[in-house]
């Protein structure tokens, strides 16, 4: 019984030292981001002048010709064929037939009447 306390306050006292020195290190602040004089409304002022001078300009807005709903129907369909992944071996390449599933698969997706033997 002796030998187990012993044991247990040995314990105790490397686990309460071992604690302590965690919480001894100095808080030291390394985030030292450049600080702005500038307001939020004179950089929007300074972005609205630029883009009238023609110093900068709009980012695009990309724009596709198939809806979601088109999208996630041909990715199904690519998924369903074992078109989408890739491994070592490389990647697999949609015939021709394939490739009509799968717009044949986003068109009916968006309600699109389409002839499977219509070429491109």
């Amino acid at each position: 019984m002796n030998r187990q306390a012993l044991i247990a306050a040995v314990t105790t006292v490397i686990a309460l030292a071992g604690a302590g020195s965690a919480f001894a290190v100095e808080a030291t602040q390394d985030d030292a981001r450049p600080v702005s004089s500038a307001n939020r409304a004179d950089v929007r002022n300074g972005a609205h002048a630029g883009l009238s001078q023609g110093e900068a300009s709009v980012a695009p807005t990309p724009s596709s010709s198939l809806t979601r709903v088109q999208v996630a129907a041909e990715a199904r369909e690519a998924v369903r064929l074992g078109l989408a992944f890739s491994n070592e071996a490389g990647s697999p390449v949609a015939t021709p037939e394939q490739q009509d599933s799968i717009r044949l698969a986003g068109l009916r997706a968006i309600g699109g009447t389409a002839v499977a033997g219509v070429s491109r």
